[in-house]
């Protein structure tokens, strides 16, 4: 996400992470995005239907539930790019190897020593929940795959990781897709034949089993040996090591208990029926990180690489402005059109309005807007090695989040819950800008506030006038072709009018939009005409 245009020492700077290769490894990405949203475009509607909303319910609250175990993640994945990245620049080819061997020795563990604890729990939790007997049953039958299946995963994406610490992200991106196909197929004709909970497990099962193999082929045949022994790690970055898991992990059991018990709580004191509304919100208002984090990827390791080559707090400032500039925007565009928009996207999606999630999609999309500059804020803390930073950000939600939930769930169910993770997100965010601004010898005022201010104005003026248009327009909620029809529309317009709030607030200087062009690959570079950059820049 740094300038393209230096040339001196390209392989000691981590040139591979930078320009053409973060352009084309963030654009592969988007369609890998677009690709995945279309299967679940497909998938939701037939799983919903098959399913009901008891059992979708289930399925969310279970792997919201399962997912929790994610709270004991020591930060492997991130710890193989950020020393992988290192290891390419001074010499070191095999430490990413050696810290995934470590990584998924210790996912093993966690996951044998959480078994007996997860057999105790089951069988109470789902009994509280009130299924009927053969809902209960399938239930549990799911909740012990699904833990087995997230550690399959956590140690599938510590594997992964060892490409994104080389720059080849958009090889990840390409096995993901061909095994969500799989995925889709599969479940569809499963779901198809009668099979219900189960046949997400199959699906599953297989996808992930498809993700491991190709992943492993490749590395094989392109870096050499995927594991190593990690007898070979130096005692300081062992030191270092040990430092930073504890910080990650409790920053991820703070994280979990902050944002994930939503699903708990709004089965246990709202209902279940409300749980499958908040599933079918949080599906939709997802694809804002989804889209947004796309150029996220690419940050630690060229932030990884830029601290190796000593290229000082100039260079890390400039990388993260530039970086976090574009992933905000692209998360207030998504943000904006799914709060503009979503009674329109939810009937063409599932052929329903679902009028009563209207408020809940909102509060969702904001939340998740609202922790956008975070993850580029985190990777570039991660980078230099202050973690800690991050973990007293994630305390100040927590205890923001558990006094608001505990005070609006009575009086506003499913709303009330939601409300609370927003201004969680909102504190948190907060806190970890100021606080990073002075760990770079910068402030809030000069790194974050000129361009998010105007990024905020841009996405309320899109947002609330396509707003205001869809609630007149009731035409669109008649039918599905109708919904298709008005998503088309109002989504040209909400992006004329971003486009005129960007030029109207300079959001983008000619530099910007030159670095950008220079960039990107050579068929996206073509869009960037000199005509183009006048409009958007004015100049």
């Amino acid at each position: 996400m740094n300038e393209p245009t230096e040339t001196s020492e390209p392989r000691r700077r981590g040139q591979e992470y930078r320009g053409a290769r973060a352009a084309t490894n963030s654009l592969v990405t988007a369609a890998g995005v677009v690709c995945v949203l279309l299967i679940a475009l497909v998938t939701t509607p037939i799983s919903l239907s098959h399913l009901g909303l008891v059992e979708f319910g289930i399925w969310s609250f279970v792997t919201v539930t399962v997912g929790y175990i994610s709270t004991l993640d020591p930060g492997f994945g991130n710890m193989v790019v950020r020393y992988g990245a290192r290891g390419r620049i001074e010499g070191d080819h095999l430490i990413g190897a050696r810290i995934t061997t470590v990584g998924t020795l210790a996912w093993l563990g966690i996951g044998a020593l959480g078994l007996p604890i997860v057999v105790a729990i089951v069988h109470p939790l789902m009994h509280h929940l009130n299924y009927s007997p053969g809902v209960q049953s399938a239930a549990e039958r799911f909740f012990y795959w699904t833990y087995a299946l997230v550690f399959f995963g956590s140690i599938l994406a510590t594997l992964s990781s060892r490409l994104v610490a080389v720059g080849e992200q958009w090889i990840i991106t390409v096995i993901d897709v061909a095994s969500r196909l799989i995925y889709a197929v599969l479940l569809i004709v499963l779901l198809v034949h009668g099979m219900r909970l189960s046949a997400i497990v199959i699906a599953t099962s297989v996808q992930y089993a498809v993700s491991y193999l190709a992943t492993l082929i490749v590395i094989i045949l392109r870096h050499g040996t995927p594991y190593a022994s990690p007898r070979g790690i130096s005692p300081e970055i062992r030191k270092e090591l040990r430092r930073v898991s504890g910080w990650f992990q409790l920053n991820s059991i703070l994280e979990t208990l902050t944002y994930e018990t939503d699903p708990i709580v709004i089965s246990t004191l709202v209902s279940p029926t409300a749980t499958g509304l908040w599933s079918i919100a949080q599906r939709l208002a997802r694809q804002i990180t989804y889209f947004g984090y796309i150029p996220n990827g690419n940050l630690l390791p060229t932030i990884s690489a830029a601290v190796a080559a000593d290229e000082g707090l100039d260079g890390l400032r400039r990388i993260y402005v530039r970086a976090n500039r574009i992933i905000v925007l692209i998360g207030v565009g998504m943000a904006g059109i799914v709060m503009a928009l979503g009674p329109v996207l939810l009937t063409a999606w599932l052929n329903r309005p679902f009028l009563s999630a209207s408020t809940a999609t909102i509060l969702i999309a904001l939340g998740m807007v609202a922790g956008t500059p975070r993850p580029a804020t985190a990777a570039a803390i991660f980078a230099i090695g202050k973690v800690g930073l991050g973990t007293r950000a994630q305390l100040v939600a927590f205890l923001v989040n558990v006094v608001l939930t505990l005070a609006l769930v009575k009086p506003f169910g499913l709303n009330g819950v939601l409300v609370g993770t927003l201004c969680a997100k909102v504190c948190a965010t907060s806190y970890l800008l100021v606080r990073f601004s002075r760990m770079v010898e910068s402030s809030a005022r000069v790194l974050i506030l000129p361009w998010i201010a105007r990024v905020t104005l841009i996405g309320a003026t899109a947002t609330v006038t396509t707003r205001l248009l869809m609630d007149r327009w009731e035409w669109a909620l008649e039918t599905r072709w109708h919904a298709l029809d008005a998503t088309v529309a109002l989504s040209l317009l909400f992006t004329l009018i971003a486009l005129v709030v960007i030029r109207l607030t300079n959001y983008f200087s000619r530099e910007d939009l030159l670095w950008l062009r220079g960039a990107m690959p050579r068929p996206i570079r073509r869009c960037f005409t000199d005509r183009a950059i006048r409009m958007l820049s004015g100049s």
